[in-house]
């Protein structure tokens, strides 16, 4: 059996990167997957590759930031599929790093509303359904949050406080079957894949040698390295798993 086999999972920020290839990775699995993203040509392009994995999908366009548009897309998952069993928070936008006196508070505000605001808004919002059965929500951190890398003050300070989140509701909705983890990713994204194709070769192996700075010396894929260990918080096979923090970066904070 598929382990995700009948379940209804959202996955947010699907257009592309690691949503993308969670999303991918559940429909092999089984789930029913509704997705959602900015974008709508490149969200449209990932749906197709669930469907063509087996899965029945609802994508929409939306804009996370917008509480309206959140609560309208949780609506129209539980028309089409009946009920929620998995809530996989991907999406956030940033911007290059820069320092932290360079960073506006407009950017701040920007960060924390697609990325912390949108994931409170997503639990609540998805909790009527997720209670009272084995459910998952798989959270987003970052080893730039845990490590407290230059450069990403905004990022970081939302990464963290998804943290904080995540533990206390992993405390306040065990007894009600809702198992709350963060997943804490290293990969190469598709537009990092993109970027290395245009760069000489000389810059190219820097970058690669800068990615593959862990203790398994190679970077990490989203789809073969990150998307089975969300797999495995979404399934059953990690009920005994709650408030946790997974670092899969290859072993980069261990050298922190």
């Amino acid at each position: 059996m598929k382990k995700l086999e009948g379940k209804v999972a959202i996955i947010t920020g699907c257009s592309q990167g690691l949503g993308k290839y969670i999303a991918l990775r559940f429909a092999e699995e089984g789930a029913k997957v509704a997705i959602c993203a900015r974008t709508a040509d490149k969200l449209e392009k990932t749906a197709e590759m669930c469907r063509q994995a087996g899965a029945e999908v609802f994508s929409k366009a939306i804009d996370l930031c917008s509480y309206e548009d959140i609560k309208g897309f949780v609506d129209d998952v539980v028309e089409r599929f009946g009920t929620i069993d998995i809530l996989a928070n991907n999406a956030i936008s940033i911007k290059p790093p820069h320092p932290f006196l360079d960073h506006t508070e407009e950017y701040l505000d920007s960060v924390m509303k697609g990325g912390f605001y949108a994931t409170w808004r997503l639990m609540k919002l998805c909790f009527p359904y997720l209670k009272d059965k084995k459910s998952s929500i798989i959270n987003f951190g970052s080893g730039v949050g845990i490590r407290g890398m230059e450069g990403y003050a905004a990022y970081a300070s939302c990464k963290e406080a998804i943290r904080g989140l995540s533990r206390v509701a992993a405390r306040e909705w065990g007894p009600l079957g809702i198992r709350v983890n963060v997943l804490c990713p290293a990969a190469i994204t598709d537009h990092v894949k993109d970027t290395l194709d245009e760069l000489d070769e000389t810059t190219r192996k820097y970058v690669i040698a800068s990615l593959s700075n862990n203790s398994l010396k190679r970077p990490g894929d989203p789809y073969e390295d990150i998307s089975p260990v969300a797999v495995f918080l979404a399934s059953d096979e990690s009920q005994w798993i709650t408030g946790q923090s997974l670092s899969v970066d290859g072993g980069v904070n261990i050298h922190s």
